[in-house]
């Protein structure tokens, strides 16, 4: 990528609406013209913008309270929000009360990888699921934690992250924890991988099913989903979108993506939000909403 904030064709058979394959070429050589981009979005009416946080919007920090949000940011997404009729959504592992400490709490947004939910200041989450204490066992986990520098536990509501990111080397011990954790709180989790990450969630809940449930109701229904992610957290996401006729994007390095574009970092995203934001058809695409 360059430095120009423009978006080059991620890996996928597929095309967004408005580009065909031969538009996207090899997907190591060849970037796809941002304008052609615009223009494949302008062609799908109005859109539903679904954001990351982690990777996506903002640099990657060792741990997640050192993040660093650009000044300009809140104020951007909720100026773009309002041009959306309100169908702009943080998609994020974060819980809820972590995006609120970043970003307006007015916006929409999905918590936890779907395990919450806030949607036109309505609040919903995952049902708590039976059998042992989801608390019994990130407290025994914690323990452990402890006693091997650079892993940590952040618990989250319906589930808990086991971070390894200041201790890479103990990758596969740290998935071994998760998967003993799993084993004790049975079918009702799954296992999440991610960036120096293994998660505990609810097994209902994914970034992608939150999309979907998002893309149901007003002012999300019938617009044409857009999504922004980094990670294998991101991709039920992509798939989702994909399948919807929509736009993926994967921000940063990663083989094997459903994305259908790349940006290369947080900050060619940021650029791109902002050439968005300065079409004058994106303004109009408000669907009546107010």
């Amino acid at each position: 990528m360059r430095g120009d904030g423009s978006i080059r064709a991620a890996p996928a058979p597929l095309a967004p609406p408005g580009l065909d394959a031969a538009d996207q070429g090899s997907p190591t050589t060849r970037r796809s013209p941002p304008s052609a981009l615009m223009a494949s979005l302008k062609a799908g009416g109005d859109l539903a913008l679904f954001l990351d946080i982690d990777g996506t919007l903002l640099d990657l920090a060792p741990r997640p309270e050192l993040v660093v949000v650009p000044p300009e940011l809140p104020q951007r997404l909720r100026v773009m929000a309002q041009a959306l009729g309100g169908a702009l959504a943080l998609v994020s592992g974060r819980p809820l009360a972590g995006i609120d400490h970043l970003f307006p709490p007015e916006l929409d947004a999905v918590g936890t990888h779907g395990a919450e939910w806030r949607l036109g200041g309505q609040r919903g989450e995952i049902p708590s699921a039976g059998g042992i204490s989801l608390a019994e066992v990130a407290a025994r986990l914690r323990e452990e934690a402890r006693r091997l520098a650079g892993i940590w536990l952040e618990p989250k509501p319906r589930g808990f992250a086991i971070h390894y990111r200041q201790a890479p080397e103990l990758a596969a011990l740290t998935r071994r924890l998760g998967e003993e954790a799993l084993a004790s709180l049975g079918p009702d989790y799954r296992l999440q991988a991610g960036k120096e990450v293994v998660e505990i969630l609810p097994a209902q809940a994914s970034k992608g099913a939150a999309i979907r449930r998002f893309l149901a109701h007003p002012p999300y229904a019938g617009r044409t989903p857009v999504f922004a992610g980094d990670d294998l957290t991101d991709e039920d996401g992509f798939a989702v979108v994909n399948e919807l006729g929509g736009v993926s994007i994967r921000v940063g390095p990663g083989d094997g993506t459903r994305a259908r574009f790349r940006l290369a970092t947080p900050a060619g995203l940021r650029d791109w939000l902002v050439q968005l934001a300065g079409l004058s058809w994106f303004h109009s695409s408000s669907g009546g909403q107010t």
